[in-house]
């Protein structure tokens, strides 16, 4: 009767100590799995955000025309600043670093054949648009400065554009904008966008867009409201990216110069930009590391309480193997190999977690996601210091316990 007492009470203890095993890991756990969910949230907002700030073009330099409230177009009018114009663009395309102009205008129009849920942007644009946004076309040509010298009422249409068309959406076909008709003479490859969140960083979707030469916008009835401004953007490349903030200064000069300090446009630095969110990204994930870490220590604490408990344990077992030769060295590399064991055992579930944990905010939140090698190597190395760290201590403790009091510990 006493014995059938001494193996329930065992196999109590036995349960006990694998419960406390399984909590003490889960620290590590929920501490690897936050690193690797909470940087790939991060790396995935980067990569975002790179792909936008490509988007616009990292040689280039962006001239856009400010909305202004009453008071500052009252100020812009007495300082006689009338906007973006041709005037600014033409000084600045004889900037010595510039290589390429670009300069477009956002045209207000109705556009007729159009299915109600598409709501394509018209701009006016010069031929080299074309260039300086990279763009390709699928089927004709895009417009030429012969086009805009002779005002032809021709138009380019975007990928998506023409396929909501369909087959009025090709080359030799007409649609009307306003109360003018325009010829098909082009159609783009559908070109890759990735949504802006912001209106520094957001770039056009130009599958959804509408070309026509600058300067025909002027026979539309919409453009002679008095709100309109000559030039909606400029956009110049620059020869050489090396030189990018140094053309950008010159620039700045030039327009706050012709604008007589009037601020009613708004300089963008693409390159400038993306600096900027890489040194943000690298500060951010600096603090997230930090906040795992965190998880990750407290994770380590549980690891040392379970060892320390181990050791008392185990006493008598540490006092038979001094006995028969062991050293203190051997000890407490046998407990800091088990705290390793333990530690990387909620590491490697840790892993699996959070990687199955940022897949699932990237479907819920529709979040761009991305697990990199480095972040699963970053949260294996944290996991491993973590578990060096708070195995030491008992595996000292372990090691220097005396061999005849152990043997006789009960």
């Amino acid at each position: 009767m006493h014995n059938g007492d001494d193996i329930a009470q065992g196999m109590r203890c036995l349960w006990m100590h694998r419960l406390r095993t399984f909590l003490s890991t889960l620290g590590v756990l929920f501490g690897v799995a936050s690193v690797i969910a909470m940087l790939a949230i991060g790396e995935g907002s980067k990569q975002e955000m790179l792909a936008q700030i490509e988007q616009l073009g990292t040689k280039n330099v962006i001239i856009r025309q400010s909305i202004l409230s009453e008071e500052q177009n009252k100020k812009a009018l007495e300082a006689r600043s009338y906007g973006l114009n041709f005037e600014d663009a033409q000084l600045l395309k004889n900037l010595p670093l510039v290589q390429n102009q670009a300069i477009l205008k956002i045209v207000k129009g109705h556009i007729g054949g159009i299915p109600q849920d598409v709501s394509p942007e018209i701009l006016a644009v010069t031929s080299s648009f074309s260039d300086i946004s990279g763009l390709k076309i699928s089927e004709g040509r895009f417009l030429g400065d012969f086009d805009i010298l002779k005002r032809h009422r021709v138009c380019v249409l975007g990928a998506e554009i023409a396929k909501k068309l369909g087959r009025w959406g090709h080359v030799g076909q007409n649609i009307r904008i306003e109360n003018l008709q325009f010829k098909i003479i082009g159609v783009l490859n559908n070109k890759n966008w990735v949504a802006g969140k912001g209106k520094v960083l957001s770039a056009r979707n130009l599958n959804k867009t509408i070309f026509v030469p600058l300067g025909i916008e002027s026979g539309f009835p919409s453009q002679t409201s008095s709100v309109n401004y000559p030039l909606s953007e400029i956009i110049l490349q620059l020869t050489d990216s090396a030189q990018m903030f140094k053309g950008a200064e010159a620039i700045k000069r030039v327009m706050e110069v012709l604008h007589k300090g009037v601020e009613d446009y708004q300089v963008i630095i693409p390159q400038e930009l993306l600096d900027q969110a890489n040194q943000t990204q690298n500060t951010f994930n600096l603090i997230l590391c930090g906040i795992a870490a965190i998880s990750l220590f407290v994770g380590g604490i549980g690891i040392m309480n379970i060892m320390l408990a181990t050791i008392s344990d185990r006493t008598r077992e540490i006092g038979i193997r001094r006995a028969i030769g062991a050293s203190q060295y051997h000890i407490a590399k046998q407990f800091l190999i088990e705290t390793l064991i333990l530690t990387l055992s909620g590491a490697c579930l840790g892993l699996i977690a959070g990687i199955l944990l940022s897949y699932l905010i990237g479907v819920l939140a529709g979040w761009h996601v991305i697990v990199t090698s480095w972040s699963i190597f970053l949260a294996l190395g944290m996991a491993i210091l973590i578990g060096i760290a708070s195995g030491l201590y008992p595996a000292i403790k372990a090691g220097s316990l005396d061999p005849i009091a152990a043997l006789r510990h009960q």
